[in-house]
């Protein structure tokens, strides 16, 4: 089984999701000792954005691509073989003004790319993943009560956009943990943290 650790966070120390994330991959590990495991940090080593050459190589079938389109396109194919060869994602997102950090956005734009990670039929108007087949789980510390059904929930743009962009390259199968409250008190922060890390020692169990 092959795991890929993905980290957002721009804190290497007092990260909350890169804490919780090797604690569940510590348990998780325990009886599955021969998982082999990639770290992907966008956090500290952001990919490129795309740029105008890079959209005009994307859209344009690879054997037409000057070498300057490929090039351009090397960064984003490696994320994609990475994420092609993982069974599962690890997921630490913090949420950074209601939705997702800039670097990780900057990665999906990356790898979700026509004809690699999803198709397009132009006559039914649909699209198919081409990432199917894997288990995801996202780990977003927030900074109030953001969880999805709760009166702020409505200004969630990091749970949903991770659930659908996902979804959409074919992983449907995806746990999401939150720890909200982390700008209250410290007795309230420390018990969020305590009752995510309980149900990722569950999900470690069963995952």
């Amino acid at each position: 089984m092959k795991l890929l650790e993905i980290q957002s966070s721009v804190r290497k120390e007092n990260s909350v999701s890169r804490t919780l994330s090797n604690e569940f991959i510590q348990a998780w590990q325990t009886d599955r000792p021969n998982i082999q495991h990639k770290l992907r940090d966008v956090g500290i080593n952001p990919p490129e954005h795309p740029t105008g050459l890079w959209a005009k190589a994307n859209n344009m079938p690879p054997e037409e691509r000057s070498p300057e389109m490929m090039a351009a396109l090397a960064e984003s194919e490696a994320l994609i073989e990475e994420l092609l060869w993982a069974d599962y994602l690890l997921m630490g997102v913090p949420m950074y003004n209601l939705s997702v950090p800039s670097s990780l956005k900057a990665y999906l734009d990356n790898v979700i790319r026509i004809n690699r990670t999803f198709t397009f039929d132009p006559v039914t108007y649909t699209f198919q993943g081409l990432a199917r087949g894997k288990k995801a789980l996202i780990i977003t510390p927030s900074a109030a009560n953001f969880v999805v059904g709760t009166p702020l929930g409505k200004m969630n743009f990091c749970d949903t956009y991770l659930l659908s962009v996902l979804g959409f390259i074919g992983i449907d199968e995806v746990s999401v943990v939150p720890v909200p409250d982390q700008f209250m008190p410290d007795e309230i922060r420390q018990q969020e943290i305590a009752t995510a890390k309980a149900k990722l020692m569950d999900l470690a169990r069963d995952w």
